[in-house]
């Protein structure tokens, strides 16, 4: 039951596998019970109580079946490699890249600002007044405005690098067979 598919199709056969799932519970619901004064949907009790076990049942199997299909792209994600530049990602790492992380290290570069310090001395300088001869109150800064500068554009640029190389995987990579 390991047909040979890319891993976009998978991805779209789970989205499929879960719309047939929600409409087969719909569907459930509908038919599970009625008012004692109406006539069931299929006729009879019987018959009707064998369509809402037919439903169930096939929920079952497509439950199944998404978990298998569901293993393999996880399975494909957590066994592909991906080299971006000098650094090798599974494309696990990617997803969880791109659904945040990468986002995060740059807020980490964008962090490393004089903002507050310039805050604080301002605040400092409304309430003291300076004396002559001493050194005005300045902003130190305790980072490397450089390596900051070349972080923040190695996350940016891996940012755009993942959302590339991420549709072109997707559409040429096997899942991998269980």
């Amino acid at each position: 039951m390991n047909e040979p598919l890319k891993l976009i199709e998978g991805m779209k056969k789970l989205k499929v596998l879960e719309k047939h799932m929600q409409r087969n519970a719909d569907r459930i619901q509908q038919y599970a019970s009625i008012p004692s004064n109406e006539k069931p949907y299929f006729g009879d009790e019987k018959t009707q109580m064998a369509e809402v076990k037919q439903l169930i049942q096939s929920n079952e199997d497509l439950l199944d079946e998404y978990l298998r299909l569901k293993k393999r792209v996880d399975m494909t994600n957590l066994t592909t490699k991906v080299t971006i530049g000098k650094d090798s990602f599974t494309l696990a790492d990617l997803l969880i890249l791109r659904r945040g992380l990468s986002q995060r290290m740059q807020k980490t570069f964008h962090a490393l600002n004089d903002r507050f310090a310039e805050e604080r001395i301002r605040a400092y300088q409304q309430r003291i007044t300076t004396q002559p001869g001493e050194k005005p109150v300045h902003v130190v800064r305790l980072y490397d405005e450089k390596e900051k500068f070349d972080r923040l554009q190695y996350w940016q640029g891996l940012d755009d690098e993942i959302e590339q190389r991420l549709e072109v995987i997707n559409a040429t990579t096997d899942l991998v067979t269980i």
